[in-house]
């Protein structure tokens, strides 16, 4: 497999190690295959001591739909469906979340386009977020029965305070990138033809700062949030499993293959 075939792509420009999702006809839906190969970009970014920057992207004009649904529905069927799921998808993807926050390299998403749901819960990941004109973020899980598994909903609120993640997560409501950087998500909004060039122009930037003082203040905010990220995770796996197969999330993801919208009954 070549590395355009790969399912994201690793290219080093300057000062930046940028790892580009690429599934572009699947909005860059995230499977176990992706999520292997996002591993994959990332040793190559440990092994290259040029990156002094870690850079994620979408091809096409997503940046990440989160995860596949067509893979989970397959998951549905099968009897061990949630323990697959979980061990082939949620905790290799935490694993890769937790690369990219534990990495002594700052990392940046440049959001290019349509960022949902476990998308939305990569840029909490990330230290940086610059934003296209034309970018537009959701976290959609409440339209599909399921709840945020990855730590996405505790760096919301780290993020943006609580009472906006409340929001953001309960109406599943969309928002263009001027809106996410007013909330304080997004670092910095560009034109679409400009926005790798000035990520570029950040990580050089960044290149230009002491490495080991770039790390230290990663630590440093990390031992400011109140509980450790992992253990967010771990919690939020568990309460996936304990609404796997549940009305709602059946529901959900059926509305979604059938392109209509979901009927969820009362709790």
């Amino acid at each position: 497999m070549t590395d355009d075939d790969s399912l994201v792509r690793f290219g080093r420009r300057g000062a930046a190690g940028w790892l580009t999702l690429n599934r572009p006809d699947k909005r860059n839906a995230l499977t176990p295959a992706l999520v292997a190969d996002l591993h994959r970009a990332l040793d190559a970014c440990d092994d290259d001591p040029r990156v002094r920057a870690v850079v994620i992207t979408g091809a096409g004009n997503a940046f990440c739909a989160g995860a596949d649904l067509a893979y989970l529905r397959g998951r549905l069927a099968e009897p061990d469906g949630c323990e697959t799921f979980v061990e082939r998808l949620l905790r290799p993807l935490a694993g890769a979340l937790g690369r990219l926050r534990d990495s002594g390299r700052p990392t940046l998403a440049a959001v290019n386009g349509a960022c949902f749901a476990g998308g939305f819960e990569l840029l909490m990941a990330c230290d940086l977020v610059l934003a296209s004109e034309s970018a537009t973020f959701c976290d959609a899980h409440s339209r599909r029965g399921l709840a945020p598994a990855v730590g996405g909903a505790a760096g919301l609120v780290g993020a943006v305070g609580a009472a906006r993640a409340r929001r953001t997560l309960m109406l599943a409501e969309t928002f263009d990138a001027r809106q996410m950087a007013e909330a304080g998500l997004v670092s910095e909004v560009v034109p679409a033809d400009r926005l790798a060039e000035r990520v570029d122009e950040t990580a050089a930037v960044i290149a230009h700062r002491s490495p080991t003082s770039i790390a230290a203040v990663k630590r440093a905010v990390q031992r400011c949030e109140p509980r450790p990220w992992h253990q967010v995770v771990d919690e939020d796996i568990e309460e996936f499993r304990r609404h796997w197969k549940g009305p709602d999330m059946l529901e959900g993801i059926q509305a979604f293959l059938e392109r209509r919208e979901p009927r969820y009954g009362a709790a």
